[in-house]
């Protein structure tokens, strides 16, 4: 029996070395696979991010929303027209108050209400709000059924201050003619007091 010819099995030998396991080259595969997916999944977020980074930097952003003023005299003269007395018109505020609100409601008791809402000079809330023959449950809803708290004298009439510390509310009281006038809100006495010596009766 011949034997091989010389070098023919190191030759055999060298060859499957170089081949290696092909199970062994799948599963690295695999992984280079696996590991190129991963990056490519890592680029694409981070490209993500950076695109919402430059919308967040070029498109403006509004801190808050502002409204328009309100016309508290319109308000009131349609008010008028529902009421059985002139409604008060707030005149010669500071120029920063703001008018927030106006209208005329039926309130508590069954009291047609006019109503001007603003924010103050130091951002705070202050209210007019008006009754003809307004009830004590009339003025204790609108005053948040605070205690009494003394009297003021405010252009020629007798105020009855309400405090109402848990809830932060003050409120200025006062009725003439039949007509009860609630000035209420956040804002302090300082400022209420501003608001009640500008009510003036509509022309």
């Amino acid at each position: 029996m011949s034997e091989p010819a010389a070098g023919h099995g190191r030759r055999r030998e060298v060859l499957t070395g170089v081949v290696g396991d092909p199970e062994q080259l799948r599963a690295e595969r695999r992984t280079e696979r696996r590991r190129s997916n991963w990056q490519s999944m890592v680029i694409s977020m981070l490209v993500v991010l950076g695109a919402v980074a430059v919308v967040l930097l070029l498109v403006p952003r509004t801190n808050s929303v502002v409204q328009p003023p309100v016309d508290v005299a319109r308000g009131a003269v349609a008010a008028a027209e529902q009421v059985d007395f002139t409604p008060s018109v707030p005149t010669g505020l500071p120029s920063d108050w703001r008018a927030t609100s106006v209208r005329t409601t039926r309130s508590t008791a069954g009291v047609l209400t006019w109503h001007a809402g603003y924010q103050t000079s130091s951002d705070q809330y202050a209210a007019v709000e008006q009754g003809q023959d307004a009830p004590a449950e009339w003025v204790r809803a609108q005053t948040n059924r605070a205690p009494t708290a003394g009297t003021v004298d405010l252009v020629g009439r007798t105020w009855t201050r309400y405090v109402r510390t848990d809830k932060v509310q003050n409120s200025l009281v006062s009725t003439s003619g039949g007509v009860t006038t609630v000035v209420t809100g956040t804002a302090g006495f300082d400022e209420l007091g501003q608001l009640a010596q500008s009510l003036r009766p509509l022309p």
